[in-house]
């Protein structure tokens, strides 16, 4: 998955394979919503590019 920083406000994320495109869209599907209110990703722990693997969210109300 390619991140882009578009500004200090705005990341894109740009999936790179079938694998991952199938991934954001259901991520994408769970923080929409048209019926209900959208929810929000959240950063918990810390992130180090040179310690972990990865950086985690929790999905939130608004």
């Amino acid at each position: 998955m390619k991140i882009s920083m578009e500004s200090k406000a705005r990341v894109k994320m740009i999936p790179e394979n079938k694998h991952e495109e199938e991934c954001l869209e259901a991520l994408w599907k769970i923080l929409i919503r048209c019926e209900t209110d959208s929810k929000v990703l959240c950063p918990i722990g810390s992130y180090i590019a040179s310690q972990d693997e990865g950086a985690n969210f929790m999905i939130q109300d608004q």
